[in-house]
């Protein structure tokens, strides 16, 4: 992902309001949320309004259930419905989150934990942060009894702690494996652990991303950080361009001069080469080289799409580099369940969303 844009950053920010996942019920039609005049409500991909706008905030369907909010006095309060729009787990949190493999987080007297689609808890709310379920496992932090510092750690789905907060940082398990960071001489150092807690490839990374497909984008000597899972240079002109993709041995498959990487989708990563997006297939050969302007954010291949975002207006090419299609919309996020979120930035910066289908046609305006 090439270096962001301001207007990029801000959208970026608002769409972490909303859930990035459109999954439903087997065979159902998504259901997706919409604001309308102030309230959130949900149409379906016909663009119908099927759940009235009643909410303050509403998130995506997941397993069945979309996370909602309302203001009560100077507070928020949050909970589930279903999809006809009746509240089953009813808004008593703090804050919540969407519905992943069968869990989700919610905030509740000031402490995060876990409950199941019953709205039970199946890790009561005791720790400082807890994140999305993946791959089996979720992360948690909590304060190290002696020194005070928040450490990760990780849980399992019936909430068992099956690796003690003990980590300055550690990133999701993705395909068995999970980044931790361990301190040492002023700096810190990242390699993989499993759910044993063993570590399966040693600390010696400045950073690392996460492992799809096989590979790991990871960062070695240079100034580097994460930005929801992609690896980048902090310093663009840094002389030390040292990203590289790694398998699960450890060992490095793919070099290369990049700016940035990120994970593979449909055996496609996006890569960032002097200031341009680049698609490799996994012996890092470049597949693909966009013809957009420099910094446009070239997105993950997703249903056989991916998007690019620029200034000029949001685009959708195929695996052939072709733009298949072409919007007039300030940002596009890549499709799932055959549909795609669009924004559009007002010139006072406020944001408004809408849906596209796998066509290009319009199905919520934003």
């Amino acid at each position: 992902m090439p270096a962001t844009t301001s207007i990029q950053k801000l959208v970026l920010a608002a769409l972490f309001v909303f859930a990035l996942g459109l999954a439903q019920s087997a065979g159902a039609q998504p259901l997706l949320p919409v604001n309308i005049n102030g309230q959130f409500g949900y149409i379906n991909t016909d663009g119908r309004v099927v759940i009235e706008p009643q909410f303050d905030s509403a998130g995506d369907f997941v397993d069945g259930l979309a996370p909602v909010g309302k203001k009560a006095g100077r507070d928020n309060r949050f909970g589930y419905i279903n999809e006809k729009g009746a509240i089953t787990i009813p808004m008593k949190f703090q804050d919540v989150r969407e519905f992943s493999e069968g869990r989700a987080v919610v905030k509740f007297l000031g402490r995060y934990g876990v409950i199941d689609t019953s709205g039970k808890f199946v890790a009561e709310p005791v720790f400082d942060r807890a994140f999305s379920f993946s791959d089996g496992a979720a992360r948690v932090i909590q304060q190290d009894m002696h020194t005070g510092e928040s450490r990760y750690g990780f849980i399992d789905r019936q909430g068992k702690l099956i690796i003690t907060p003990q980590y300055v940082f550690a990133s999701d398990f993705r395909e068995g494996l999970a980044g931790f960071a361990v301190a040492g001489n002023d700096t810190l150092k990242m390699g993989f652990i499993d759910k044993l807690n063993r570590v399966v490839i040693k600390p010696k990374f400045n950073v690392v991303g996460s492992f799809s497909e096989g590979l790991a984008p990871v960062a070695q000597d240079a100034v580097t950080y994460l930005f929801e899972g992609s690896v980048l240079i902090a310093e663009a002109s840094s002389p030390r361009k040292k990203i590289m993709y790694v398998d699960k041995r450890g060992s490095v498959v793919i070099t290369g001069e990049f700016d940035s990487a990120n994970d593979f989708s449909e055996g496609l990563a996006v890569v960032e080469i002097d200031a341009r997006c680049r698609y490799i297939d996994k012996t890092g050969k470049v597949m693909l080289q966009p013809n957009f302007p420099a910094k446009a954010d070239c997105g993950k291949f997703s249903e056989g799409m991916a998007p690019i975002n620029h200034d000029n207006g949001a685009k959708f090419i195929d695996k052939n580099g072709k733009t298949v299609i072409t919007t007039t919309f300030d940002w596009a996020d890549r499709f799932r369940a055959g549909v795609a979120r669009v924004t559009v930035v007002t010139r006072a910066g406020l944001f408004t969303y809408g849906y596209i289908d796998r066509t290009g046609r319009v199905i919520w305006k934003p």
